[in-house]
């Protein structure tokens, strides 16, 4: 399969293979990158996702000492041919001029070479990213094809994705629709099926996530670290009196412990609010590993250890404490916390403005679907943004719009505006004729 993809772009697509080659040659030179959270992942902790965990481990146990090289290669492996399809059907179907493709792969790959460098890192972003290319693409060949077949392998490749990174929950509903659509434009019953397929997707990861907690770790639970990522900006919005919302000594002992570091820091909206140079978005987004990691979470796993708890006991009890206590602080503190996150939502795509151009684009590529004036343009738009805002929703509410968590999309503004100038030089030329 390879072989046959080098063959392909040598003799179709000759400067695209030179884009590939330098590609390989820079991560490959660059060899592998150690973030700080590659170390939890190298060490198996309780609350990191399972599905890089497996990845990583099974490098580690063939390889020993010397599981660099070859996790860089597959990882280098993966990334470069989960672009080379995108890249494919985007040149395929929306049938885009040599200068276009080009520029197209250089979007696509750009987060392998610049910024994340995604095959070079020990971090979920190696998987994550070209398994979210190979969704999209399958998605993308099911609804220009009417196939079942890629549907179900988009299907497939969601449930693999959610379990190595589950902030792509999100495109669930995105694959509901995308089969509902298909089921009334072909009226055939089986999109039915695979639309109860991608309903099935979260209650089957969550399984399968519970699962290799209980292998590994004897506790059948979900990754616990969801209650401290959602916890870290209703703890930023609270004020002392909500003390008062919990009935329980161990939760209002833990709310206080947390809320007087907080105000002792100064990493809180009352004291943003309270400084007309301080914006209570950037104060939140400046201080979210401060807030998250460093109090909430780090008090929690200090709390439950002077109760006795072993190590993974306390990443569960400080995740289902804080889970716990995010409802009633939520609600009563929701007005300011709502303020936030569409802060962060506009945050996700840079500022109110590009915000706006996507809804835009999103409102056009409807238009152009509904009116069937171009109808394969319509629909890569449509779904290039649902899965666009379905993302940068679910990040928004789990934590501040860091580029590491919404850079997955950042491709398709550009392929849209492609294909638009695309179809106006190609008019123009008719035109001409």
């Amino acid at each position: 399969m390879i072989n046959a993809m080098l063959k392909n772009i040598k003799q179709s697509f000759r400067p695209e293979f030179l884009v590939y080659f330098f590609a390989c040659v820079l991560v490959l030179f660059r060899g592998i990158i150690y973030e700080l959270d590659s170390y939890a992942f190298l060490s198996m902790e309780i609350n990191r996702s399972p599905g890089y965990i497996i990845f990583l481990s099974f490098f580690k146990q063939v390889f020993g000492s010397y599981f660099e090289y070859p996790l860089l290669i597959v990882q280098l492996a993966i990334n470069i041919y989960a672009v080379y399809m995108l890249h494919r059907c985007i040149v395929k179907i929306l049938k885009f001029q040599k200068l276009f493709s080009i520029l197209s792969l250089l979007i696509l790959i750009a987060p392998l070479l610049y910024l994340y460098l995604t095959p070079n890192k020990i971090l979920t972003e190696a998987l994550a990213y070209p398994l979210y290319l190979f969704f999209i693409t399958h998605c993308f060949y099911a609804i220009t094809k009417k196939s079942q077949k890629h549907l179900v392998y988009g299907a497939i490749i969601l449930l693999v994705l959610i379990f190595v990174r589950g902030q792509f929950l999100a495109l669930v509903p995105v694959g509901l629709i995308v089969a509902f659509y298909l089921m009334k434009i072909t009226t055939k019953k089986n999109y039915l099926f695979i639309g109860l397929l991608f309903f099935t997707i979260p209650f089957i990861a969550n399984v399968l996530d519970k699962s290799f907690h209980y292998y590994q770790y004897g506790h059948f639970v979900a990754t616990p670290f969801t209650g401290p990522s959602i916890g870290a900006a209703v703890f930023y919005v609270s004020d002392k009196e909500d003390i008062s919302l919990f009935d329980s000594a161990e939760k209002k002992e833990y709310f206080q412990l947390v809320k007087e570091k907080l105000d002792k820091e100064q990493w809180t909206s009352s004291f943003a609010n309270s400084h007309d140079s301080i914006g209570s978005f950037s104060h939140f987004k400046d201080n979210y590993v401060n807030i998250c990691n460093q109090t909430i979470h780090e008090y929690g796993l200090r709390y439950f250890e002077k109760k006795g708890l072993s190590s993974n006991m306390q990443y569960i009890a400080t995740n289902n404490v804080l889970l716990e206590m995010y409802k009633p602080l939520l609600f009563d503190n929701f007005k300011e916390w709502l303020k936030l996150y569409i802060q962060n939502i506009k945050a996700s795509l840079g500022n109110s403005k590009y915000l706006l151009l996507h809804v835009i684009l999103f409102c056009v590529g409807i238009f152009l679907v509904l009116k069937q004036r171009d109808v394969v343009v319509g629909c890569f738009i449509v779904f290039s943004m649902l899965c666009t805002f379905s993302n940068m929703m679910i990040v928004a509410l789990a934590t501040h719009s860091d580029k590491r968590y919404v850079f997955y999309n950042d491709w398709v503004l550009f392929i849209v505006i492609f294909a638009f100038i695309d179809k106006y030089f190609k008019t123009v030329a008719n035109a001409k004729n």
